[in-house]
């Protein structure tokens, strides 16, 4: 009986989680998993938003056949102008931000999605071009957690709450993913750098300030990697 009362409890506790972004990565209190920690996140932007949707007349077998011809995968440079977005946030986080400086010069720019998307590819490439920008970086990031039991095994892998259980280890990790976009030709490329993990313990009392640190820890390493492999590629 009391192994059926811990398997429900389990199965109550995951069904009630959801997934925190980058961009919305506050901590939550019990019971207000369902609203965004930060007022201004609106959702996410996608990958067509900044590469554009092609016109269904013009995604012919001909024209596919002469993209793949002619395309070429953008290569950044030291010092290179780069407008950098994060998808979600009206700046890039400084973490980001400061990394990405070390290497490029960078231009900060919106990723909340605006009400109308329509023309927004185009928009944002005349915008760089006319800010002398040649790359456009936009990033998205996701943070989830498992649930270890008292061996260190994990349970699952769950997207990520603020909620506890009392001496209970949660692990974190984060994931990220980048398209970089060459303003002048439209070729790009999809950045997957490698997903990072941590841990540690908390108590009722340090709930939310062990869960942020957690947080901002895996933000500087996401980051670190996802501006080594800007560099690198």
């Amino acid at each position: 009986m009391k192994k059926l009362i811990s398997l429900l409890a389990l199965v109550l506790f995951l069904a009630g989680c959801e997934t925190r972004s980058i961009s919305d990565s506050g901590y939550r209190e019990p019971y207000g998993w369902n609203r965004p920690a930060n007022p201004l996140y609106r959702g996410e932007l996608t990958e067509l938003d900044i590469l554009g949707a092609a016109p269904r007349l013009e995604a012919t077998e001909a024209n596919i056949a002469k993209a793949l011809e002619s395309a070429t995968t953008p290569k950044l440079k030291r010092g290179d102008k780069l407008l950098l977005i994060q998808s979600g946030a009206p700046v890039p986080d400084n973490a980001m931000m400061e990394e990405a400086s070390r290497y490029f010069s960078v231009a900060p720019f919106s990723g909340i999605p605006p009400e109308d998307k329509s023309g927004m590819a185009g928009s944002l490439r005349l915008r760089a071009a006319q800010g002398g920008y040649r790359f456009i970086a936009c990033y998205w990031g996701v943070l989830e957690s498992a649930q270890l039991d008292k061996e260190g095994k994990a349970v699952s892998w769950v997207p990520i709450v603020g909620l506890f259980v009392p001496d209970q280890k949660q692990q974190m990790r984060i994931r990220l993913k980048a398209l970089l976009l060459d303003v002048a030709t439209g070729g790009w490329k999809m950045l997957t750098p490698e997903a990072y993990s941590d841990a540690g313990y908390n108590s009722r009392w340090t709930r939310e300030a062990a869960d942020q640190k957690l947080v901002e820890l895996l933000k500087q390493k996401g980051y670190r990697s996802l501006v080594a492999d800007l560099v690198k590629d």
